[in-house]
């Protein structure tokens, strides 16, 4: 995606991210066993589209 942009001529575009560090996964409990990384939890998503959403609308509203 931030190839495209380039390519195109865009420089600066909104975006959403989280600055929490990353979790590590939880220790086996085996020690053969091996754990995944954790996910998104099923909500944050959604969360992330309703503040893009609300950021539109201000910039909207502004105009």
């Amino acid at each position: 995606m931030r190839r495209e942009l380039k390519k195109r001529g865009i420089d600066h575009v909104k975006v959403i991210y989280s600055t929490e560090p990353a979790l590590s996964p939880a220790p086996a409990e085996e020690p053969t066993a091996r754990r995944a990384t954790p996910g998104s939890v099923a909500f944050v998503p959604a969360v992330a589209g309703l503040i893009i959403a609300g950021e539109v609308i201000r910039d909207l509203a502004s105009a």
